[in-house]
């Protein structure tokens, strides 16, 4: 009998935790999936997963605004400098690119930078002061807004010059560095005190070779004490892009928001395993003082 009850209230708090609300600081809504799903659809499908907060960046940059406007204060679109899908790949070496954010900060429409990527061998080297890369943070520091920035190398000294050359801008830096380990993470958190390291999509369907998590769901106990060493330093986000390996084809939608449950259910369960205070942080309580929210948004919709 002490084996029931023990499994019956570890499912009730389960569901319990599984209600609480969330921020999800990692949407798109690109041109490739205006198709898959509507502005009202999308909105209803963060309601469903209570969602709060939701910070979304797209290609081009103005979807963004259409999610704002379908769901209210509590969408957080970001700019983000890739100005039509043709040049997602040469955004960097895009003349307009430090105009338009700037006319998009001074609209009060856009509420950050991003995401970009600086992906090793295919974008400038942050070790080197770039018109563009430099000129997009620059424009975050005097609008004080936030930047998303999404690395791929095997070395958090990668990233580190440029966050270190812009210390007075908050940096979400996207998946934590993508398949870097723990320790790896740590010393840039350590080197810098002014990033966030953000999870999303470090789940079990795309960046499998840096798991995380257990079987179980919760987190690996390097992973579990980097967290609680910087319990104020992490955010959670679904990204809704599939499929993972073959992004942005010309012949197909990406169907990224039919999979947002299962994303969204990810960071639910390693969550659980915490603390309720740190598990709150997590949820909602770090991406509020990050975008720098003063009060908890409400939904307008509601199951």
């Amino acid at each position: 009998m002490l084996g029931i009850a023990l499994v019956v209230v570890v499912t009730a708090t389960a569901l319990a935790q599984e209600s609480e609300t969330f921020a999800d600081t990692h949407l798109h809504y690109n041109w490739d999936q205006v198709e898959t799903v509507t502005p009202k659809a999308a909105i209803q499908r963060l309601s469903d997963n209570d969602v709060v907060l939701a910070v979304v960046s797209s290609t081009p940059p103005e979807l963004a605004l259409e999610l704002r406007r379908a769901g209210g204060a509590w969408v957080v679109p970001l700019f983000m400098p890739y100005l039509e899908p043709e040049r997602r790949h040469s955004w960097f070496n895009d003349e307009r690119v430090l105009g338009a954010t700037e006319q998009a900060l001074a609209s009060g429409e856009y509420f950050g930078i991003g995401e970009f990527h600086l992906n090793s061998g295919f974008a400038p080297s942050p070790k080197n002061r770039h018109p563009v890369v430099d000129g997009l943070m620059d424009l975050a520091a005097r609008f004080d807004v936030p930047a998303l920035i999404h690395t791929e190398a095997s070395d958090y000294r990668y990233f580190l010059p440029l966050c270190e050359r812009h210390p007075g801008v908050r940096i979400q830096w996207a998946h934590a560095g993508g398949i870097l380990p723990p320790e790896q993470v740590d010393a840039l958190l350590t080197a810098c005190p002014n990033v966030w390291a953000e999870l999303a999509a470090r789940d079990n369907e795309r960046y499998i070779s840096a798991p995380i998590v257990d079987a179980r769901g919760a987190l690996l106990p390097a992973w579990e004490r980097l967290v609680r060493k910087y319990p104020d330093r992490f955010l959670t986000g679904s990204d809704p892009v599939w499929p993972v390996d073959n992004r942005h084809p010309w012949d197909q939608p990406d169907t990224g928001w039919d999979r947002i449950d299962t994303y969204i259910d990810f960071h639910r369960r390693w969550i659980g395993f915490l603390p309720e205070a740190l598990a709150e942080k997590l949820r909602v309580g770090n991406a509020q003082e990050f975008y720098r929210l003063a009060e908890r948004p409400q939904l307008r919709l509601r199951r």
